[in-house]
């Protein structure tokens, strides 16, 4: 029996559902971007409208503003989207229970146990389509393939509003085209070493010496070249499976740069409290701590330090997280943004008890925390430390996409 998977793909989602709730932007150039503000204030997402102007994703709203200026920019609402997304699973489970989201606004659904053939597949994607059109008020694109992978690269065949298909039987004639960069998990690291080897296309990954990729980007370089030769047998869509977390961590931009050490603690500790949550709800601890520091001229420090006795409380990891930064940065450049991270998780069930200290004589922080918190609410306005913190969830690190 053929597989069929689905990859449903819902058209310039963020930018569609705020013309849903605002109607009377459904006829103007629409985007959503980050908070000028909180200095994140990039195109998110934007309409077909913004599009015709050349407006694309990833530019600030600055310069998508120098494209358009009728430009309606909007603030994203990430409740009001996962909203929409839970709406769309529902149809998509009137077919399947096999549903495998991948973000917001894509998801696969696997109907080989549901469909006699391939053009049973091609009906149901049209009628997903449809009622997504009919009950949601918005387009979706939807891929139909063998597998996974092809799936995702067929929904981008035809935008918007369109089901494209890449059958077993001709796959080399339609994928091997496509360029290298649009499969899935080829991110911009593995695109310029791919770059660098002379591959462009996925026929030209294909064709590669499956050993060299592997000199070249390790074990992933395998599941690469089988990937392009219609193999996915190595890939598992329940990415957001907590198997697979590897890391657990946060990070958070200012409205204005951290010029001093106390500010720089006070954001530390909330971070840390964000993650230590984090480490309780998926029942992980932690038995190294890292810190990112972008600094104002834009140049990264990432440091971390291991210890024998995994934690999982807000104090410790920040004691942690503090003295790296104490003794890694300077302050000859301001801060930009900062982050924390627990890595080498470890279940908390498989955790061995020890009758030793419980960390490794962490420094202590002699300023009061909860003064230096609220003085910073005082000295950076309204921007609402920990809602700001909690809703940039960098919480599962798997794999480059």
């Amino acid at each position: 029996m053929t597989n069929v998977i689905l990859h449903c793909d819902m058209d310039n989602y963020f930018a569609s559902v705020e013309c849903i709730d605002k109607p009377h932007l459904k006829n103007l150039p629409v985007a959503v971007c980050g908070d000028p503000a909180m200095r994140h204030g990039i195109v998110l997402a934007k309409n077909d409208i913004a599009k015709k102007y050349g407006i694309v994703t990833g530019e600030s709203s600055y310069a998508a503003k120098g494209k358009c200026l009728e430009l309606v920019i909007l603030p994203p609402d990430y409740r009001k989207y996962l909203k929409y997304a839970k709406l769309a699973r529902e149809i998509y489970s009137r077919y399947s229970s096999k549903i495998y989201p991948y973000g917001m606004d894509e998801a696969w659904i696997d109907l080989t146990d549901k469909c006699d053939d391939f053009e049973d597949g091609i009906r149901i994607a049209n009628e997903i389509r449809q009622r997504i059109k009919d009950e949601l008020s918005l387009t979706a694109s939807v891929g139909i393939s063998f597998n996974y992978i092809f799936s995702k690269l067929a929904s981008d065949i035809k935008k918007p509003d369109a089901t494209s298909i890449v059958p077993f039987d001709n796959f080399k004639s339609i994928v091997w085209n496509m360029p290298a960069f649009d499969m899935l998990f080829v991110g911009s690291v593995t695109r310029k070493v791919l770059r660098s080897m002379g591959i462009l296309t996925i026929g030209d990954l294909a064709n590669y010496d499956p050993h060299l990729l592997v000199k070249k980007l390790g074990k992933k370089g395998w599941m690469l070249w089988e990937f392009a030769n219609g193999n996915d047998s190595s890939f598992d869509p329940r990415t957001n499976d907590e198997d697979d977390i590897k890391s657990l961590g946060n990070s958070i931009t200012p409205p204005k740069d951290i010029t001093s050490e106390k500010d720089a603690a006070a954001f530390l500790y909330v971070l840390s409290s964000t993650v230590a949550k984090r480490l309780k709800k998926h029942s992980f601890k932690s038995s190294c701590v890292s810190i990112v520091i972008r600094r104002s001229d834009f140049t990264i420090i990432t440091r971390q330090k291991s210890f024998t006795h995994p934690i999982d409380e807000a104090d410790v990891i920040f004691e942690y997280a503090y003295e790296l930064f104490i003794k890694n940065h300077t302050w000859e450049k301001s801060v930009r943004s900062i982050g924390v991270r627990a890595d080498k998780l470890l279940r908390r069930e498989n955790e061995q008890l020890s009758l030793l200290d419980y960390f490794d004589n962490p420094p202590k922080i002699k300023n009061n925390i909860s003064e230096l918190i609220s003085k910073i609410k005082e000295e950076y306005g309204s921007f609402d430390l920990e809602q700001s913190a909690s809703s940039r969830d960098t919480e599962i690190s798997i794999m480059e996409c």
